[in-house]
C-alpha cells in the first residue's frame, strides 16, 4: 500500500452505534474526594446524617444556662430532677441496707437504732452519712448526660470538667475564710455577753488515738461529702432553672425575661433547697442561706463549682475536726439555732472570700464562659 495514501478507515464499535453510550470513568478518572466520601468497599447508598447523641452548649454560654443546649426541650430539667431524686433514694436505701448486712455479718448483731444513730459507734454513723451523700456526684452527672443529653461533667464547668488546678488555688482563700472566722469569733466573744457569743462548748483534748481514727475518715469523706452537695444546689438546681431563661430579652415583660435569663432564679431556689435540707433554725438558717447565695454567686461569676466545693469542704472539714478533738465527736449531727452575732460575722468573713476569689479569678484569667 502506498502510504502516501490513507489507509482503510476503522470499522465503527459498538458504542459508536446510536443509542449507545460510552462506559462510565473508571475510578482513577473520579474526583479525589469521590473515594473517601464512603467505607473502603462499600457500594451501597451513602450513610444518613446521625445526629450526636450527646451536644455540648454553644460557645459563649454562661454557667447557669449551660443546661440549655439544642436538645434542650421543656420537660428534660423536670424529668432530670425526677430522675435524680428517685435514682438517689433507691442507691441511698440500697448502700444502706448493704452496709447493714456487712456490719452484722462482720461485727454481729447490734442493738436497735436510736434516732438517727443506726450503729453504736459514732465513727461509723458519720462514716455512711458521709458515703450517701457523696455518691450524689455521680448520679448528678448521670442526669444530665441520659436526660438533658449533655456532657456528664458539664456540671462541673463551662469547660465540661473539673478544673484542679483552679479548685487547688480556691483552697487559699479558703483556709484565710476559715482563720477570719476563728478571729471573728474571738472578737464577737470580747464585745458580747456569753449568751450571745459565738464560741464553742469548750472541752479537752481527746487523745491522739481516740482522734486519728475518725480524723483521717473525716479528712477523706468530708470532700466528696461537700462536692456532692456542691453539684445538686449548685449545680444541677442553678443550671436545671436557667436553662427555662429565654434566649433574648425582647418582647413582652422584658423585665422578667431578663430576670429569668439571669443567673438569680436558681441561685435563690438552690440556696433555699439547701437551708431545707439541714435542720438549722433561726438566724442559723439566714447564715446558711446566706452561705448558700454567695457560693451559688461565685459559680456562675467563676463558671465552675470549684470555688463553692472549696469553701463547703474546707468549713465542714474545720465543723468536723475541732468538735472530734475537743472530745464532742458524738454531736456531729446536731443542728440547731445561733445568735445574730453569727450571722453579722459571717457575713464579714463570706464577703472578705468572695472578693478573694474573685479578684484571683481575674488574675488567672478562669474562663467565664463555654
Amino acid at each position: 500500500m502506498d502510504p502516501q495514501q490513507p489507509g482503510p478507515s476503522p470499522q465503527p464499535g459498538p458504542y459508536s452505534q446510536p443509542g449507545h453510550q460510552p462506559p462510565p470513568p473508571g475510578p482513577y478518572l473520579q474526583p479525589y474526594a469521590q473515594p473517601y466520601s464512603q467505607p473502603y468497599g462499600h457500594t451501597g447508598a451513602p450513610y444518613p446524617y446521625r445526629e450526636p447523641r450527646v451536644v455540648p452548649a454553644l460557645p459563649g454560654t454562661p454557667y447557669h444556662r449551660l443546661a440549655r443546649t439544642p436538645k434542650h426541650t421543656w420537660w428534660r430539667p423536670i424529668l432530670g430532677t425526677v430522675l435524680l431524686t428517685a435514682t438517689a433514694f433507691i442507691v441511698m436505701l440500697s448502700l444502706a441496707v448493704a452496709w447493714l448486712l456487712v456490719h452484722e455479718f462482720v461485727a454481729g448483731p447490734f442493738p436497735a437504732p436510736k434516732g438517727a444513730d443506726i450503729f453504736p459507734s459514732d465513727t461509723e454513723n458519720l462514716a455512711l452519712s458521709l458515703v450517701l451523700l457523696a455518691v450524689l456526684t455521680p448520679l448528678v452527672g448521670l442526669a444530665a448526660w441520659m436526660v438533658q443529653r449533655r456532657p456528664f461533667w458539664s456540671v462541673a464547668s463551662v469547660l465540661n470538667r473539673i478544673r484542679w488546678r483552679w479548685l487547688l488555688w480556691c483552697c487559699v482563700p479558703a483556709l484565710g475564710y476559715v482563720v477570719l472566722s476563728y478571729l471573728m469569733g474571738l472578737l464577737v466573744d470580747a464585745v458580747f455577753p456569753p449568751q450571745d457569743a459565738i464560741g464553742d462548748e469548750g472541752g479537752s483534748w481527746i487523745g491522739f488515738g481516740a482522734f486519728v481514727v475518725p480524723a483521717l475518715l473525716i479528712l477523706v469523706l468530708v470532700p466528696f461529702q461537700s462536692a456532692a452537695e456542691e453539684f445538686v444546689f449548685r449545680g444541677w438546681v442553678i443550671q436545671a432553672i436557667g436553662a427555662y431563661g429565654p434566649d433574648s430579652v425582647e418582647g413582652r415583660a422584658s423585665w422578667l425575661r431578663r430576670v429569668f435569663r439571669s443567673p438569680w432564679p436558681g441561685i435563690v431556689v438552690g440556696g433555699a433547697a439547701f437551708v431545707s435540707a439541714h435542720g438549722y433554725t433561726g438566724w442559723a438558717m439566714a447564715d446558711v442561706f446566706l452561705f448558700a447565695v454567695t457560693v451559688g454567686w461565685l459559680t456562675v461569676r467563676t463558671g465552675g463549682l470549684e470555688s463553692g466545693i472549696a469553701l463547703h469542704a474546707t468549713n465542714n472539714l474545720v465543723a468536723f475536726l475541732l468538735p472530734l478533738a475537743m472530745g464532742h465527736g458524738s454531736e456531729w449531727n446536731q443542728q440547731g439555732g445561733a445568735p445574730w452575732t453569727l450571722l453579722v460575722s459571717d457575713a464579714i468573713c463570706l464577703g472578705a472570700y468572695a472578693f478573694a476569689v474573685t479578684w484571683l479569678a481575674r488574675r488567672r484569667e478562669v474562663n467565664r464562659f463555654s
